[in-house]
């Protein structure tokens, strides 16, 4: 055997228990790092690789993993074999011993949302940046709008916006449609014409809304005011009296109406809201409104019931 074939045979022999340790897939056993290639690497490219980094890392650390009892400090070699591994596409993990992980547990069953709606939960009332609102009751008027009209009715609809759930203040926009029967709601003209009238005021409010401190989550109590515009309608019906081919009485011989340009009004009030299933919560307010014509005030307090959500 030449001198040539000797050394390369002596260098075999030497490295061979780090081929050994190195050169094979990790096994889990402690100390020994799990390698996973991430290009797709064949057994043949990792085994290089990893007798490369090897010698670069024990070189690099003064560490030699192949005689661990020479009392030097293995994390440096780590490092650098961990760091030349990944340079080339590998993962490296030097964890304890690997397990077969037992299965995961079940995850808790979820409760469905609709669970809430029923009556014996306790629904909250729930903040969101805007809302929406369905309204209607009834309208007392007062002042001097009692004395030619009645109590009325109204509908409306409202949106309100919030921009934080801290901040107690919001501002609300409301539209508005309410009617009002005249007091004298038949009379008699010359003897032969009975008329009937009744008044229309629709049109809507810009408020701001403050809520009250409170120590519940299911209702809360408000003020709000504001000013707005309005248009009063006045619809007057003709009756005449006359005798038919089979009958006598009054019939209807025709109506008028008048609509006034858009109106200032300004308004104040107070309010409560309870919390509904489904996000949706059930409000009463009253407030004072009025609109302030050039000759006369209509003055009235709508009592509104209605649904936000």
């Amino acid at each position: 055997m030449n001198a040539r074939c000797f050394s390369a045979f002596l260098l075999f022999a030497m490295s061979a228990p780090a081929l050994a340790q190195y050169a094979q897939p990790a096994t889990g056993l402690p100390g020994e790092p799990a390698i996973s290639p991430e290009r797709g690497q064949d057994p043949e490219q990792m085994s290089r690789d990893r007798y490369e980094c090897y010698g670069w890392a024990k070189g690099q650390s003064g560490y030699d993993p192949a005689q661990p009892g020479n009392g030097t400090n293995p994390d440096p070699y780590r490092r650098a074999f961990t760091a030349c591994m990944s340079g080339r596409g590998y993962s490296v993990n030097y964890g304890a011993a690997t397990a077969a992980a037992p299965p995961p547990a079940p995850p808790p069953p979820m409760q469905p949302v609709y669970m809430r709606q029923y009556w014996w939960e306790s629904p909250e009332l729930v903040y969101r940046p805007v809302h929406f609102a369905l309204e209607g009751g009834y309208t007392a008027t007062a002042g001097s709008t009692g004395d030619n009209f009645e109590d009325g009715g109204n509908v409306g609809i409202g949106i309100s916006f919030f921009p934080s759930r801290s901040l107690p203040v919001g501002l609300r926009i409301d539209g508005s449609w309410s009617q009002f029967e005249a007091s004298n709601a038949y009379f008699d003209t010359n003897g032969d014409y009975y008329l009937h009238s009744h008044e229309n005021i629709y049109g809507g409010d810009a408020d701001l809304q403050f809520d009250l401190p409170h120590s519940s989550s299911r209702y809360q109590f408000y003020l709000l005011g504001g000013a707005g515009w309005y248009r009063e309608q006045l619809v007057l019906e003709q009756f005449a009296t006359g005798c038919g081919f089979y009958y006598c009485g009054a019939f209807r011989a025709g109506e008028q109406s008048s609509t006034t340009g858009w109106r200032s009004s300004w308004n104040a009030g107070v309010g409560g809201e309870v919390a509904m299933p489904a996000g949706t919560s059930f409000f009463v307010e009253a407030r004072y409104q009025r609109i302030a014509p050039s000759n006369s005030y209509m003055q009235f307090v709508p009592l509104r019931f209605g649904l936000r959500f």
